[in-house]
């Protein structure tokens, strides 16, 4: 116990063991989550994608400056969950081709989402 300070209000010192290596706890996903639960479950799981889906269920054609005007999500955040959304399927943009210097437009496939997210349920409630 030569590591423990001495302790001057006359108690005995007892060292503290941490419980973890200060790392984030790893994150652990359930192995028999239907795939398209689990894509649901990951779209609503981080606020930023969470609120780019909600905003677009509501204001379909919508630019990522409307949706960080809206939300509050950075911009940066918004194209990231706008990315993460449409490989999801839950989210298309209206422009073919490059995007570099061309106004894009979102919306989100609310049917698919939908049915996506009832898997989720009811996995949940089996």
């Amino acid at each position: 116990m030569d590591d423990v300070p001495p302790d001057l209000s006359g108690h005995t010192a007892v060292r503290q063991v941490p419980r973890h290596n200060g790392a984030m706890p790893s994150r652990r996903d359930p192995t028999d989550m239907p795939e398209r639960a689990e894509v649901a479950y990951r779209s609503i799981s981080g606020s930023s994608r969470m609120m780019t889906l909600r905003f677009l269920l509501d204001h379909p054609k919508s630019t990522v400056a409307a949706i960080a005007d809206a939300t509050g999500v950075s911009p940066a955040s918004a194209r990231v969950s706008l990315t993460d959304l449409e490989e999801a399927g839950y989210v298309t943009a209206d422009v073919e081709g490059q995007r570099n210097g061309r106004t894009v437009r979102y919306s989100a496939d609310r049917g698919k989402f939908v049915d996506d997210l009832s898997l989720l349920w009811s996995w949940m409630v089996r």
